[in-house]
């Protein structure tokens, strides 16, 4: 890695950490106001890689704004859906916790596309996948400009794509660790279990990302595999399990099954699209 790019480096992170610092402080201080502020909280890595742009004189063309090929465009949608589908299928069928649909039929998403609640299931869990995906990539994208645009390419200039990829998830991980510690983001489990099992469900999605961004040049990957994960993770699947007191330590965004299976997906396509490149 050259001076100019830890230079960089360099700069983003104490801009992220001073930005981070304060908007955490502004939360805890006001938490009847915390969701507002959270959406807040997911443009600060956009806006301190944008800082430290403007700082250090990169032209923030090098952070990948064309979307790329449609194809990585769709990987990046339904990989985070078949590792939901492995995971929450192991508990399922297992009988580790119950299926219920009812959230699913009552979703305002059906409402918006015009059908009456409760509606077919298909109709509400479309509805939500597609609608909720895309808006809530406005939010995304602010994250992703700092994990995506701007760290993950210049670590890729020095290093392989498993190394960026437990780097990134990392920080993006302790990045989120205040919030869970503070007891206002999480899913209620421990923190012996909550803390580890984020940071490796969040490695196991960075290697999808980085791959993506790797082949594709696009930061809108890591967009779409952001969002695809908020929405069908953490949300769809997660309503549609019936919790018992250990489901969050098992699934969910902190759930050990969940960081495995991520884990052995993104590793397995990492592999793939590599044979790809070589073949």
């Amino acid at each position: 890695m050259n001076k100019e790019t830890k230079h960089q480096l360099k700069v983003f992170f104490i801009v992220l950490l001073l930005l981070t610092t304060g908007v955490f402080i502004w939360m805890f201080n006001d938490l009847p106001n915390k969701r507002r502020i959270a959406m807040l909280m997911m443009w600060v890595p956009g806006i301190s890689a944008l800082l430290a742009s403007i700082i250090t004189r990169e032209n923030i063309k090098s952070y990948g704004w064309k979307p790329g090929k449609l194809k990585y465009l769709g990987w990046a949608y339904i990989l985070p859906f078949i590792v939901a589908i492995i995971a929450y299928g192991i508990v399922w069928i297992t009988g580790m916790a119950d299926i219920t649909l009812d959230e699913v039929k009552n979703y305002r998403w059906a409402r918006y596309v015009g059908f009456e609640t409760p509606a077919p299931f298909w109709v509400g869990f479309t509805a939500k996948a597609v609608l909720y995906t895309f808006s809530l990539s406005i939010l995304t994208l602010g994250e992703e400009i700092g994990w995506s645009g701007f760290l993950t390419p210049k670590l890729l200039k020095s290093k392989s794509v498993p190394v960026t990829s437990i780097i990134v998830g990392l920080v993006w991980s302790v990045w989120h660790y205040p919030a869970m510690i503070g007891g206002i983001y999480g899913f209620n489990a421990p923190l012996w279990i909550a803390l580890p099992g984020f940071s490796l469900v969040l490695i196991g999605s960075s290697f999808i990302k980085t791959t993506l961004i790797s082949k594709s040049k696009s930061l809108w990957t890591g967009v779409l595999v952001h969002s695809s994960h908020n929405v069908i993770l953490m949300s769809m699947f997660w309503e549609m399990t019936v919790k018992t007191k250990y489901t969050s330590y098992i699934v969910s965004e902190t759930g050990i099954l969940t960081a495995i299976v991520y884990l052995i997906v993104g590793y397995l396509f990492w592999k793939w699209m590599d044979q790809k490149r070589q073949g």
